[in-house]
């Protein structure tokens, strides 16, 4: 009975454990795991969490450094000194023994130190901030990346998936025409020609609806290592592919001031410029002296016996403001920011360079658009008609009416143009992405 119950236990255990490997998403569900779980991705989000830390870093240079000291001595053998004294009664000098220092040596004390003015520490304290804020854009920049890669690789999901529907389709289309062929030759009004080549014609149906399915795995595992799913992991689409499209109003010119505004990539290396500008001010504050204060307060005990009694203990203190005055470095800091002001030139240049990639995006991404909507429109109707055709020819066929080469024609062009639809409907999704990166909507 024990063992039952065990059993029943076990695989109770075992189905538990499978269902939580199913994993069934739309879209934003996708890319929500993605931004949680991939393992790339999770390196922007522990870059941010750097920064905030270097940020303490950076201010804790500012605040008073307190150092405890504690030393205890234990002295062996202590050293001895041999000096002459004058005899008052032989009026000659003798030589005495006399035994340096106490068998134990106790010291303690705290040292205080506190920058009063560091320009290079403020300059820390202020890139450190900015340099907060770059990782923020960075993981922004990295969001939209991760948004447009799942996305790719959804929809690719999705499109194999509809080509297998359309590719059984086509399957079920030519079995039928096989059938109905072997008919056809067995009431002797079909040629062994016809009868093979509609054998021929169903079997490449076959093997295509199985190059589909294979595709839908192949791409399924790409979607699953995109969005760091578990290995064992089984995956399903909860979205379709859209069967009606919307297309978004474009505007007659491009907004390029709107788009450069929200434009990550654009934010990001001015940032980066900024940061750069403010290195080569740490750099001259280099020349600016810094000033400091400092102060100590600590004790000695001194004795044979009882070293830590309160009249065996000297104490000391002090207090001081130390001024260091930068001379002569032998030209460092010049060749520094010789070298700082030519990676602040790089940065105007990467800067140009985005503005005229972004203006460019937002023209070609804008024509693409238009030009696969259009596209899509009128594939849509020519699979309508594709379809009427072959419905037709199959009639005009049973009926001995029609050829079977013309059903041949009929099904080749509709499995064409099922294609073409599928891939310019592919086009325009990936286009709409394009144009909503390029317009900084992602």
């Amino acid at each position: 009975m024990k063992r039952n119950i065990f059993t029943i236990l076990l695989l109770v255990a075992v189905s538990l454990l499978q269902a939580q490997q199913n994993f069934k998403m739309s879209l934003y569900e996708a890319i929500d795991y993605a931004s949680q779980n991939q393992p790339a991705f999770q390196n922007y989000k522990i870059d941010q969490q750097i920064s905030s830390a270097k940020k303490l870093e950076s201010v804790s240079k500012y605040l008073p450094k307190l150092n405890g000291s504690f030393d205890m001595r234990d002295n062996l053998k202590l050293g001895q000194i041999v000096l002459k004294f004058p005899n008052p009664v032989t009026q000659q000098d003798e030589l005495k023994t006399i035994q340096q220092g106490t068998k134990y040596a106790v010291s303690s004390g705290v040292d205080l130190n506190q920058p009063l003015l560091d320009m290079g520490v403020v300059s820390d304290i202020q890139y450190s901030k900015k340099q907060q804020q770059l990782s923020s854009f960075q993981l922004q920049q990295a969001m939209i990346d991760l948004k447009i890669n799942v996305s790719r690789a959804y929809y690719l999901v999705l499109l194999n998936n509809e080509r297998v529907l359309k590719a059984a389709k086509s399957a079920e289309r030519f079995q039928k025409a096989y059938d109905d062929t072997k008919v056809k030759y067995h009431n002797a009004n079909a040629l062994k020609i016809e009868l093979n080549r509609s054998f021929l014609n169903f079997s490449n149906a076959k093997y295509q609806l199985k190059v589909a399915q294979d595709s839908v795995k192949t791409s399924k595992a790409s979607l699953s290592q995109i969005i760091g799913l578990p290995i064992d992991a089984q995956l399903d689409l909860s979205d379709a592919l859209p069967s009606e499209i919307k297309s978004e109003t474009l505007p007659e010119y491009p907004d390029f001031k709107n788009a450069e505004v929200n434009r990550i990539e654009l934010k990001t290396e001015t940032l980066q410029e900024s940061l750069n500008k403010m290195q080569l001010k740490k750099i001259n504050y280099g020349y600016i002296p810094t000033i400091s204060g400092y102060g100590y307060i600590g004790g000695q005990g001194l004795d044979n016996d009882k070293v830590f009694q309160k009249d065996k203990w000297f104490w000391t203190s002090y207090i001081g403001l130390r001024v260091n005055v930068p001379i002569f470095d032998g030209f460092q800091k010049l060749a520094m920011a010789n070298q700082q002001k030519l990676v602040i030139r790089k940065n105007e240049n990467n800067i140009s360079t985005i503005r005229n990639s972004i203006n460019y995006q937002l023209q070609t991404s804008s024509v693409n658009y238009a030009n696969a909507f259009s596209n899509l429109q009128l594939i849509k109707e020519n699979v309508k008609l594709a379809e009427e055709v072959v419905k037709e020819v199959n009639v005009r066929y049973t009926n001995s009416i029609a050829t079977y080469q013309e059903v041949i024609d009929a099904e080749n062009t509709l499995k064409e143009t099922e294609f073409n639809y599928l891939q310019s409907l592919y086009t325009f999704l990936l286009a709409e992405l394009e144009w909503k990166k390029a317009n900084g909507k992602l």
